[in-house]
C-alpha cells in the first residue's frame, strides 16, 4: 500500500474552505462535541470518526484521472477512459488531507478502524455501489473500488471478507468482470450481491417515515465492521419529476439500495414517499431516517466509515438511471454522508460553472434550495456553521535533482559541491535557504543584506562615489581601507564576492548568502535565476548591486560576482581596484586644494 507523503511532490494550486456565512482558516475549527460512540445509530453531536471531524469534506478536480473523454456512455466504456493509477494517488491524497496526516498509511489508519479485541483478518467490510438502471447509467468507477479494498487488504482484511452490493438492484453484471480474489491488477473482493443474497438475505425494520421496509440483514444485525458508500455523483428529478430530494442521489439516496420495500422487488417502495409537486417541496423524512439508522450508524466503531462521491463524470438532467452528460473530473470524500451531499450538490451539481454541458433544471435548482439546508438541520446542523470544504488541484510537475533533491530539497538543485559553495547552491538545504519562497530565501525579508547592505539605496556607485555617501561595506571615507576593492570592500573579506558572497565559500546564495552589494533586499528576488545554479539566481530581477544605482549594472548570470562596480568588471578585479583607488586619491586632492576637506 503506498506510503508516500505525496504533498512533498505536489502543490494544491487551489484550497476552498467554505461554510456557507463565508470562508474560515482551515486550523480555526473544533469539533462541536465529541462523544463516546454508541450501537445505536445517530444522534446529535456525535462524531463519526473522533479523529476527523464531520464538518470536513474534501474534493480532488484533476483531469488526469480521465485519460479521454468516453465516446460512449457504457459502462465498459467509461471505465476504460479511467486512470486508475492515477485515481489511486489522488485518494490517497484525499485520505491525507480528511485525517490531516503526512502519509498515505497514517490517514487509511485513521480512516478505517475495527472494535476492540477484533482482529483484521476477521472484519467484514461492505462496499454499496450502484446498480439501478441499464447498461448506460452513470455508476461509481471500478478503479475506486480496487483502491479501497488494496488500501483494506494492505490493514490486514482477508478479500473473502469484502463484498460489493446493491439490495435494491443486482450490480453483479457490471462489476463481475473487474472482480478477483488473488488479482492485484482487480478488485479484490469476493463478489457483487445479487441483491441482499450476498448480506444475509433481508431482515425487516421498523421506521416512522415508511412502511413494510426491509434492509440487508448484515447490516441490520451487525455483522458487518466497515461500511463505505461510494455514490455517482447525479441530479435527482424525484418520482414525476418533483425535486424532492434535494435534486441528488447521492450517498444519503444510495441507502434506498441498502433499505427496499420487501413486496416491490428491485425497487425501494414508499421510501420515496411522501413525493409531491407542492412548492416548497415537503421534506425526505424517510431519507432522512434511514441515514439516522443504526444499520448506517450503529456500532463501536460506526459502521460506515467512508463516503466517497464519484464526480469524474456527472448528471446534469438525465436523472438517477441516466448516462452522465457532464465531465467534471472530481472526487470528493468526506466521513458523514449528509454534509458530503450537501457540499457535492452546492459545489458541483448546482454550479454551473463546473456542469457547463448540462446543468440542472430550473425547478431542480428551485426546490434544492429548500431542500439542501435540510441535509444539515435534520442532523444538528446548520448552514452557518464553520465547514471545511477542501478543494484542490494535484499538480505533478518534473521533479528538478529528484524526489529528495528538488527545488529546495534536502540536496538542492545543483548539487553538493554547486556553483562554488560548499553545500548546494542556495544555501544549506535547498535553493536559497530551509524551503523554496520561505521567509528566508529568494529576496525574503531578512536576505541579502537587508537594506543596510553595501551602502543601502546609494550603493555601488551611488549618488556621489562608488560605495554610496559612506562608502561601500564600511564608515571610512570614500575610496579608504574599506572602500572600494578594499579589504573589506567589493570582492573583500564579506562584501561582493568575499568568503561569504557571489562565489565565496558558501556559494551563490549560501548560508550567509550576498551580505553585500545588496539591494532592499534583492539578489534571488522576484525574477531570480532559480535552478540555474541550484542556489538564489544569480543575477536576479533586482540583483548583487543594488537598486542598480549610478553606474553599477546588474551583471549577468555568469559573471561571476554579480555586479560591476562603477564600470569595472570583477573579473579583472586588481585593475578595478587600482581605478577606483585612483580616483579616490584624485577626488582627495581635489577636496584638499579646494578646501572642503577637513576631516583627518
Amino acid at each position: 500500500m503506498p506510503s508516500n507523503s505525496y504533498p512533498q511532490r505536489r502543490d494544491f494550486l487551489k484550497t476552498a474552505v467554505a461554510g456557507a456565512a463565508g470562508a474560515v482558516g482551515l486550523g480555526a475549527l473544533r469539533f462541536d462535541k465529541v462523544l463516546a460512540q454508541s450501537t445505536g445509530g445517530w444522534s446529535n453531536g456525535m462524531q463519526i470518526n473522533p479523529a476527523i471531524d464531520n464538518k470536513r469534506v474534501i474534493c480532488c478536480n484533476d483531469p488526469n484521472m480521465l485519460t479521454t473523454l468516453p465516446k460512449d456512455p457504457s459502462f465498459t466504456t467509461t471505465n476504460n477512459a479511467v486512470a486508475a493509477a492515477v485515481v489511486a494517488a489522488n485518494l490517497d491524497e484525499m485520505a491525507m488531507q480528511l485525517a490531516q496526516k503526512t502519509t498515505a498509511a497514517e490517514a487509511w489508519s485513521t480512516i478505517f478502524r475495527i472494535g476492540a479485541g477484533k482482529s483484521w483478518a476477521s472484519a467484514r467490510v461492505a462496499m454499496k455501489t450502484n446498480g439501478i438502471g441499464g447498461t448506460t447509467t452513470n455508476r461509481p468507477k471500478w478503479a475506486i473500488f480496487k483502491k479501497l479494498c488494496d488500501v483494506l487488504v494492505g490493514l490486514g482484511v482477508q478479500p473473502t471478507n469484502i463484498i460489493l452490493y446493491d439490495a435494491c438492484d443486482d450490480a453483479s453484471s457490471y462489476y463481475n468482470a473487474y472482480i478477483s480474489l488473488t488479482d492485484s491488477t482487480k478488485i479484490r473482493a469476493a463478489q457483487v450481491s445479487v441483491r441482499a443474497a450476498g448480506m444475509g438475505g433481508f431482515k425487516a425494520v421498523t421506521m416512522t417515515n415508511a412502511t413494510a421496509i426491509s434492509a440487508a440483514a448484515d447490516l441490520v444485525d451487525g455483522n458487518i465492521d466497515i461500511l463505505v458508500n461510494v455514490a455517482a455523483c447525479k441530479s435527482h428529478n424525484g418520482t414525476g419529476g418533483h425535486y424532492n430530494y434535494g435534486s441528488c442521489t447521492l450517498c444519503m439516496k444510495n441507502h434506498f439500495g441498502t433499505f427496499t420495500s420487501g413486496t416491490e422487488a428491485g425497487h425501494s417502495g414508499n421510501l420515496h414517499v411522501p413525493n409531491s409537486a407542492t412548492t416548497p417541496p415537503p421534506p425526505p423524512l424517510a431519507l432522512f431516517e434511514i441515514n439516522k439508522h443504526a444499520a448506517v450508524l450503529g456500532g463501536n466503531p460506526v459502521r460506515q466509515q467512508l463516503c466517497i462521491v464519484d464526480a469524474l463524470l456527472s448528471n446534469g438532467q438525465s436523472g438517477p438511471g441516466g448516462a452522465w452528460d457532464n465531465r467534471t473530473n472530481r472526487l470528493v470524500m468526506g466521513t458523514f454522508a449528509p454534509i458530503v451531499d450537501y457540499f457535492a450538490t452546492k459545489k458541483i451539481l448546482l454550479d454551473n460553472t463546473v456542469m457547463t454541458d448540462s446543468a440542472m433544471p430550473a425547478l431542480g435548482v428551485t426546490n434544492a434550495a429548500t431542500i439542501l439546508p435540510l441535509f444539515l438541520t435534520s442532523f444538528g446542523y446548520a448552514e452557518t456553521d464553520s465547514f471545511q470544504w477542501i478543494e484542490y488541484t494535484p499538480q505533478r510537475l518534473p521533479p528538478i535533482g529528484g524526489n529528495t533533491g528538488s527545488t529546495g530539497g534536502t540536496t538542492a538543485s545543483g548539487g553538493t559541491p554547486s556553483t562554488g559553495g560548499s553545500k548546494a547552491g542556495g544555501g544549506t538545504t535547498g535553493s536559497g535557504g530551509t524551503a523554496t519562497g520561505g521567509s528566508q530565501v529568494r529576496g525574503g525579508t531578512t536576505s541579502t543584506g537587508g537594506s543596510q547592505a553595501s551602502g543601502g539605496t546609494t550603493s555601488a556607485g551611488g549618488s556621489r562615489s562608488p560605495g554610496g555617501t559612506t562608502s561601500t561595506g564600511g564608515s571610512a571615507p570614500t575610496g579608504g581601507t574599506i572602500n572600494t576593492g578594499g579589504s573589506q570592500a567589493a570582492g573583500g573579506t564579506p562584501a561582493n564576492g568575499g568568503t561569504t558572497a557571489n562565489g565565496g565559500t558558501s556559494g551563490n546564495g549560501g548560508t550567509s548568502a550576498l551580505p553585500a552589494s545588496g539591494g532592499s533586499p534583492t539578489t534571488g528576488g522576484t525574477g531570480g535565476d532559480l535552478g540555474t545554479t541550484g542556489g538564489v539566481a544569480t543575477a536576479a530581477t533586482s540583483a548583487s548591486g543594488g537598486s542598480p544605482t549610478a553606474g553599477a549594472t546588474v551583471a549577468g548570470k555568469n559573471s561571476g560576482s554579480g555586479c560591476a562596480v562603477a564600470g569595472a568588471d570583477r573579473r579583472a578585479t586588481r585593475w578595478g581596484a587600482m581605478l577606483a583607488l585612483g580616483a579616490v586619491v584624485a577626488e582627495k586632492l581635489r577636496r584638499l586644494v579646494s578646501g572642503s576637506d577637513r576631516s583627518s
